[in-house]
């Protein structure tokens, strides 16, 4: 009980960072959150690979935020990082692992973890952003919402396991359990942000629910290669930066192209 008050109060204070700095602080706040966690999080994920260079992390980091200086296409990048996520769960379900050298982990860790980071920063630097900040609530909220559905549901009546040779404790009934729960979430974005239809949003939560449940057996695919239970230990209950965003990062891609070709569709 200790474990999951501990885990929901540290949820609740890193949600609480997120809806402030896009409220209040879009322009300056918001960037400077998704830098830090960026940054953070790439020292945790190149960990995994046995590299702690913090002059490589700042170097790939820096590199990344200055796309956004030279006008490189966010589509691009999302395709991109798209391909880079298909090619990581293919290999997930080929019980296929990575055992990367610096070159290939650098690489892995832009396209993975830095990119998707890049895409949702756009709110604050892009006058016309696929990712508006109504959008980017919605997705931490279908993040947030089906996290929490499937940990909670998994924990209590979780009985068969999802990858037991990936992830033991994640269940079949935390992930559908987690995927029926998105048309909740899908109804109160609706409620919040009207000027979506809710058979929009009900899509966006589909695709969510699927592609975030993969990402966060991708990232214990990556530890289990590494021989660690968390990336870090910076959250108390939750592991590491890289352990919180996990499913986040993965499933941006996705939802970028859905924004983009649904938009191009109802047009």
């Amino acid at each position: 009980m200790q474990s999951f008050i501990e885990r929901s109060l540290v949820g609740i204070a890193y949600a609480a960072v997120w809806v402030i700095s896009l409220l209040y602080s879009p322009n300056l706040g918001y960037p400077v959150l998704l830098f830090v966690l960026a940054f953070v999080a790439a020292i945790e994920m190149l960990k995994l690979y046995q590299i702690r260079s913090l002059a490589l992390t700042t170097l790939l980091c820096f590199g990344t935020a200055s796309l956004l200086v030279f006008n490189t296409p966010l589509l691009e990048i999302a395709i991109l990082s798209f391909v880079f996520q298909m090619g990581l769960t293919i290999l997930l379900f080929r019980r296929k692992t990575i055992k990367a050298n610096a070159p290939l982990a650098s690489l892995l860790c832009i396209v993975h973890l830095l990119f998707p980071l890049l895409l949702i920063s756009e709110a604050s630097v892009v006058d016309s952003p696929v990712f508006t900040i109504e959008l980017t609530f919605g997705l931490l909220f279908f993040i947030w919402g089906t996290d929490a559905m499937a940990y909670s549901f998994g924990t209590l009546f979780g009985k068969t396991p999802l990858f037991r040779t990936v992830s033991p404790k994640k269940s079949i009934e935390g992930a559908i359990a987690a995927i029926l729960f998105s048309p909740v979430v899908a109804y109160i974005n609706h409620q919040i942000f009207p000027s979506y239809s809710f058979s929009f949003w009900l899509l966006m939560g589909v695709v969510i629910s699927v592609t975030s449940i993969i990402g966060d057996l991708v990232q214990s695919q990556c530890k289990r290669t590494a021989g660690v239970k968390d990336s870090g230990t910076i959250l108390l209950g939750h592991g590491g930066v890289y352990d919180r965003i996990d499913s986040l990062i993965f499933t941006v891609p996705f939802v970028y192209l859905y924004l983009v070709f649904f938009s191009c569709y109802v047009s």
